[in-house]
């Protein structure tokens, strides 16, 4: 069967675990724990894939008993009772992941979101004592012996209840979950559960936790592929037959190139067919022809054909099939919602998207700062870390291969100096009855659209008084005794000074601004 078979993507990925577990037994270096990361995503998302592949075969059984009647009930609870205990031990291993991510970063974490888990969030990726912690416990008592004893009760229903006497099957399933111990020595004499989460990286274990979800929905899917080939295997007679069409991708970039496929439905092998398109002919294996197509010219393109075979009379039929696929040129859009460039310090929100690609096929990375994803929309935070420049990259997954979108670049810039004042007084010139009700000097932002203020944390008045300057200090944004003693006895016309005005932003850790000097002539 076509499901006991690993997709290069499942080799690479289970070739790059066995790699960084080796790895990590020398140093569990940054790079380390970043590649751990990117390997989570990969597999986060083959679960999200197969868990709705698996899914909509259920739709499969629901059809075949409205089509087949009490032929295919059987089939079709088994696929149920499959459905319902996989769901059950993927759902408990998902638990066991989000528990272990707010034991480390707490339950606030920003990692988790809707109950998906969003590895390049996660705080303490390289936390040591938490899969101990958790999975392993005091006295053997943890979560993953809790777990093994769950695959492994998993594993014998399956294979009893739903799948029966079929050595095949009972070979690929006790492979996917094999949670053996491989002894690395005569005296290597740990199980399963220590070997593999003892002193490992919390990004590690949730990396580990995703492979057992991606084995258990793989053996699924092998299990339901066989339950739906027993389907009138014996006696099925094809009285129905219609072309159908795997749905496309639907929209290809210029220059990439994409596939689909036509079918028989109920198709049964003893039937020779072929597929005819745009004067090709293409034969047709298993019921089914790969039909290619270019991304030659942009907009919509339809594509028509036939599937000829002969019925069980020897007489020809015809069914017809069309699609439809769009091409679109490649771009990438990043547009700074406030501005065009990034400020230190402060959080910059940007939307980016990629025509035609989905939000959750993209891969974006930053350079010289921190990228947070928002929500699901493509809306993100970008938070700089240096003055200078920073580099906005995306990849996007199309057709199942990682294609570069491009790369932008945006300046770095200092937040603005604020504009002091006497409590927003503006002009040069304040009043007596003004000065006698002000508390001090304020600091603000102007025309600046980002959420930051500033507060003045000294200044010093200077006066005219009698021919000579007299000057008086404050530690704080509000005048001393000693500076409103000098302002009272200022005379209509004369000046008052402000100097050496020092102001912190609130957001900004020690970004202390030395702000311009302002002066006011006083009047009645």
């Amino acid at each position: 069967m076509a499901g006991g078979k690993q997709t290069p993507r499942q080799k690479m990925i289970n070739m790059m675990y066995l790699v960084l577990t080796a790895m990590l037994a020398l140093n569990v270096s940054a790079e380390i724990v970043d590649a751990f990361a990117k390997i989570e995503r990969g597999l986060d998302q083959t679960v999200i894939i197969t868990n709705i592949k698996n899914e909509n075969t259920l739709k499969f059984f629901e059809n075949a008993v409205a089509e087949l009647g009490q032929k295919a009930v059987e089939w079709r609870d088994k696929a149920k009772i499959s459905r319902d205990k996989t769901t059950e031990i993927v759902n408990y291993v998902r638990d066991l992941k989000i528990e272990l991510i707010k034991v480390a970063d707490g339950s606030e974490s920003a990692a988790i979101k809707d109950g998906r888990i969003y590895a390049d969030s996660i705080d303490k990726k390289d936390d040591l004592n938490v899969a101990n912690q958790i999975l392993l416990g005091v006295n053997d008592n943890g979560k993953a012996y809790e777990l093994h004893k769950k695959v492994l009760e998993y594993k014998e229903f399956i294979l009893t209840n739903v799948v029966g006497d079929q050595p095949e099957i009972e070979a690929f399933i006790n492979e996917l979950l094999d949670f053996s111990n491989p002894k690395k020595g005569l005296t290597d004499v740990r199980d399963w559960e220590t070997f593999t989460f003892n002193s490992t990286p919390l990004i590690s274990a949730v990396a580990l936790l995703s492979k057992i979800q991606v084995d258990i929905l793989n053996s699924e899917s092998y299990v339901l592929e066989y339950l739906r080939t027993r389907i009138g295997k014996d006696d099925l007679k094809i009285s129905n037959v219609e072309a159908a069409v795997s749905n496309p991708t639907g929209m290809i970039l210029k220059g990439s190139s994409g596939e689909a496929e036509v079918f028989l439905v109920a198709f049964d092998e003893s039937i020779q067919a072929e597929a005819h398109v745009g004067g090709r002919t293409i034969q047709m294996k298993g019921g089914k022809a790969k039909i290619p197509f270019s991304g030659t010219n942009i907009g919509p393109t339809m594509v028509s054909g036939d599937i000829t075979y002969r019925n069980a009379s020897g007489e020809t039929e015809r069914r017809n099939f069309k699609f439809e696929y769009h091409v679109v040129e490649p771009s990438l859009a990043i547009s700074p919602t406030k501005m065009n460039v990034f400020y230190l310090g402060v959080d910059n929100p940007v939307d980016l998207s990629v025509s035609g690609v989905s939000q959750k096929d993209l891969d974006v990375s930053i350079s010289n700062g921190t990228l947070s994803p928002v929500g699901q929309g493509g809306s993100y935070i970008v938070r700089p870390k240096s003055f200078g420049e920073c580099n906005i990259s995306v990849t996007a997954m199309v057709n199942g291969e990682k294609k570069d979108m491009g790369t932008r670049k945006f300046r770095i810039k200092r937040v603005p100096d604020p504009e002091p004042s006497l409590h927003n007084i503006t002009g040069k010139t304040v009043t007596r009855g003004q000065l006698s009700s002000v508390q001090g000097v304020m600091a603000t932002m102007r025309d600046f659209d980002f959420d930051l203020s500033f507060q003045v944390l000294s200044f010093d008045i200077e006066v005219i008084q009698d021919g000579y300057l007299t000057a008086a200090s404050s530690k704080t944004n509000k005048f001393t005794e000693e500076q409103r003693k000098l302002m009272e006895g200022v005379k209509v016309g004369s000046r008052i000074y402000i100097r050496n005005i020092k102001a912190k932003a609130n957001t900004i850790d020690d970004d202390v601004r030395n702000l311009p000097p302002i002066d006011y002539t006083v009047s009645n």
